[in-house]
């Protein structure tokens, strides 16, 4: 806040939330991009932490020892194309799933889903996932198949479902839904967080396929 009150055009935070827990992280990282918006200040954010940097950089910088610069690009630049083996290394293995995270989600398809509302009776026998909703349509968790469900339908007889993809987001949180889903589908949300439907890690390895070969062709979209 005291550096925000100076209004200086630019502005350093060395490792600012380095030592908060991974929730309040997230949040303190929602907020500086929500500020950052605003005021459309230039910040250096120094990081050891990867994600951070390719969640919060227009521009990411890779130091090697000494300060010594061993690459500069776009995130997904980095992520995708590493100069060296320092900067494979340090970008981590899984750079190719953190790298969805710029990958353009169009091509994927929300297909539809049953769903049965919270405190309503439960149709029929169960067969297959069910998707249960509340009053809302927020997503609340998973029938599983085959339960048995006595009278009205409650969050105590609920399977835990995974993380959200709000539609339009990049791949990577959609495939991270998918993944996490125990129905194997992964629940997509509009801006309100009301279900739209469900896509499956199989519809976004096909959108991938086709990815690299757009890319073989000399072009790759990105998320803008």
């Amino acid at each position: 806040a005291r550096a925000l009150a100076a209004d200086s055009p630019v502005l350093l935070m060395d490792e600012p939330f380095s030592a908060v827990d991974p929730v309040v992280r997230e949040g303190l990282q929602d907020e500086l991009l929500r500020l950052q918006s605003q005021l459309g200040k230039t910040i250096v954010f120094v990081t050891h932490d990867i994600d951070e940097a390719v969640r919060l950089g227009d521009r990411v910088a890779v130091l090697r020892v000494g300060g010594r610069l061993a690459q500069y690009g776009s995130p997904a630049e980095v992520l995708r194309h590493p100069v060296d083996d320092f900067v494979a290394s340090f970008v981590g293995r899984d750079r190719g799933y953190r790298g969805l995270s710029f990958v353009d989600p169009s091509g994927v398809a929300v297909e539809t889903v049953a769903t049965v509302r919270i405190g309503e009776p439960v149709p029929g026998p169960v067969v297959d996932w069910l998707l249960a909703v509340n009053a809302e349509g927020r997503p609340r968790g998973w029938v599983r198949p085959e339960s048995t469900v006595d009278g009205l339908l409650a969050e105590a007889d609920l399977a835990a479902g995974g993380s959200l993809y709000r539609q339009g987001g990049p791949l990577r949180g959609a495939l991270d839904a998918a993944l996490s889903s125990p129905a194997g589908l992964g629940v997509t949300v509009d801006e309100h967080g009301r279900v739209v439907g469900v896509v499956t890690a199989r519809q976004i390895l096909d959108v991938l396929e086709k990815r690299a070969e757009l890319e073989q062709g000399g072009f790759a979209p990105e998320v803008p």
